[in-house]
């Protein structure tokens, strides 16, 4: 059995854009399970960050916005936030100017690359790239960015050989393992890059996938389920922890999952949004985890979690999902999740997601990973990113 182990600035955007986008939420799952109810992931908290849109005359909301998304799209690219600079641009009658960015571009990072993220973030945001510019020697790049034909951003970059591109970790988790095709299991084993498999307890391949996954090298830990807050409406299934289990009993169903799958060497959540919301019973859940010499991965299913702010209190090696990267089973969707991953790897250092054990998402997974690691991710284990 493996061994366990414990182991740019910030600009001010309408309070009332924030609240009003604050309230509202995603949530999207399409693919039924037939033994137990999937998990559908947290719902996505829409901030400004996402989803929000300037409407008719939001000029300085635009401008403000994209200021700011502009420095988390260059360093979703792997460029160093250091060499990221924003200044406001001084105030002149008649003009809509705000902003000017200014950035240093690592050689291996094309400027096409850059305008086309800076460009999708411009629209998103409801805007437009007005007016862009590369020189003759694909060295500098400028474009002017505004709202309804109102110039706003200036964003100038210029390629250098003196900064060098960021990476990060990226640790894969594949959940809802334990009742799928021996055949499919094989083929994501088959992937030759890091992965973490979460196995249910007592499902009728617990011992096999876990065995399976071991001896392909990847990692292996327990898929626990909890009570999420609607239910019955959506089940956990057998062996879930429920807020009314008294504390002996919370104790011993965590105990028996830990010891049903071989090879685990950590836990995260399958559904529980409700326990994962409650100091009190999460506390209970992790305590047998901190006893066993597990790792805790709090899964993310409810946006109020206090799961990995209480592990973390606890001294237990932990970590948080950041991302679901197949809610939908597209591909071009799925791989637009893992990228997205992969940028916040760069911004972080290592990044948590999770995908989910079906033919679609191991398809996208056997193509895009390689492709993420010639860029200069490195793939790991759930248990080596919480070291």
């Amino acid at each position: 059995m493996a061994s366990r182990r414990r182991g740019a600035p910030v600009l001010r955007v309408s309070a009332g854009l924030v609240l009003a986008a604050g309230l509202l939420m995603v949530w999207l799952w399409r693919v039924p399970r037939p033994h137990r109810t999937p998990d559908p992931g947290p719902p996505e908290v829409v901030t400004l960050s996402n989803t929000w849109r300037a409407g008719p005359g939001e000029v300085v909301a635009f401008a403000d916005t994209m200021a700011r998304q502009s420095v988390e799209t260059l360093a979703g690219l792997g460029i160093p936030r250091d060499v990221i600079e924003v200044n406001r641009l001084q105030a002149a009658r008649g003009s809509t100017m705000r902003w000017e960015v200014t950035s240093l571009v690592p050689e291996d990072v094309p400027l096409a690359l850059c305008n086309l993220w800076l460009t999708r973030t411009a629209r998103r945001l409801g805007g437009e790239v007005l007016e862009g510019r590369e020189d003759l020697h694909g060295g500098r790049l400028s474009m002017l960015v505004g709202l309804e034909g109102d110039r706003t951003t200036l964003v100038t970059l210029r390629r250098t050989p003196t900064v060098s591109r960021t990476a990060g970790r990226i640790a894969l988790i594949v959940d809802d393992c334990g009742y799928q095709s021996r055949t499919l299991i094989d083929a994501f084993c088959d992937i030759d890059y890091p992965l973490t498999f979460s196995v249910f307890p007592d499902e009728r391949e617990t011992i096999w996938t876990a065995e399976r996954a071991a001896r392909a090298g990847h990692g292996v830990m327990v898929h626990l389920p909890m009570e999420p807050n609607d239910y019955p409406k959506r089940d956990p299934g057998q062996g879930a922890i429920f807020v009314a289990h008294p504390y002996d009993q919370i104790r011993q169903i965590t105990r028996h999952a830990l010891t049903t799958v071989p090879h685990a060497q950590g836990v995260n959540n399958h559904m529980g949004s409700r326990v994962t919301q409650d100091r009190r019973v999460i506390g209970y859940v992790l305590e047998e985890v901190d006893r066993q010499g597990y790792y805790f991965v709090d899964s993310a299913t409810s946006s109020t979690s206090v799961a990995y702010d209480v592990s973390v209190a606890m001294g237990i090696p932990s970590a948080r999902n950041v991302g679901f990267v197949d809610l939908e089973t597209d591909a071009d969707a799925i791989e637009h999740r893992l990228r997205q991953l992969a940028m916040r790897a760069r911004q972080s250092g290592t990044a948590v997601g999770i995908a989910h054990a079906r033919s679609e998402t191991r398809d996208v997974l056997a193509r895009v990973i390689p492709d993420l690691a010639a860029e200069g991710f490195e793939f790991v284990t759930a248990a080596e990113a919480v070291r």
